[in-house]
This record gives C-alpha cells, structure tokens and sequence, in this order.
C-alpha cells in the first residue's frame, strides 16, 4: 500500500477500538509508517477530546506521522474543485475539499467514511478506501 491520508472518521472509529476492520487496516500502516495528515484532521480530532489527557496523547503520537502544509496551491486546488461540484449540483463542505486536495496533489490514498468523499468521487477520482460504518 502507498502513501495514505486517513480522515478523522476512520480515527474516530480506530480509538474506539471496536472495529476489526478499521484496526487491520490503521495498525499496519503505523507499524510501516506509511500515514499522512494534514491540520484539519488534526483539528477535527482534538475538538474531539474528551479531556486534556486526551488532547495530549494525540497532539503528541500525530507529531509520529507525516504533516502536510495546507499552502495556497491547496486552497486552489480546493476551490476549483468545489467550482466544478457545485456546478454539477454538489456542494462538498469546504474541510472536505482541503483534504481532498491533499490526495490529489500529494498522490495519496484517502481512507475514509465521510459519504462527502464518496461524492466526490463520482465526479473527480480519488484513490479511495471507503468504510461503511
């Protein structure tokens, strides 16, 4: 497997740790240190927290994974596609596009259960691994 962008849904789902499938999944791509992430799965994740020892054990084991910049050819990356979607009826939340963007431009797997992406996909191709949680 490459390069792989996983969205907070599937870390949701991956800290609860009652899913066998999203744990197979995540847990080889650790150990080969194949995971990307950008500020707002991070963002997404924190906000999350259930208290600040929570906070603290992901702001400290995401700094293990690779970052990625969120520069200017992202933000046009994201907003042409979200012309193009809202053209064909879409309208794909703006987080949504971001991350979207880093898959593109970075030739990066997305893993996923946001049905956004799955959208998305019908009109612009994304290497998808889609969970149906």
């Amino acid at each position: 497997m490459n390069k792989i962008l996983i969205d907070s849904t599937i870390w949701i789902e991956f800290f609860r740790g009652n899913n066998n499938a999203v744990n197979n999944f995540v847990l080889p791509l650790i150990e080969e240190d194949k995971i990307y992430y950008n500020g707002i799965i991070l963002s997404e994740l924190l906000i999350g927290a259930s208290n600040q020892k929570e906070f603290s054990f992901l702001e400290h084991n995401f700094k293990g994974f690779k970052y990625l910049e969120t520069d200017e050819k992202i933000f046009l990356k994201a907003a042409q596609m979200g012309f193009k979607l809202r053209r064909k009826g879409l309208t794909i939340p703006l987080t949504d596009l971001i991350i979207a963007a880093h898959v593109l431009h970075h030739d990066l797997m997305l893993a996923t259960a946001d049905p956004h992406f799955d959208l998305v996909n019908e009109k612009i191709k994304l290497d998808l691994e889609f969970f149906r949680l």
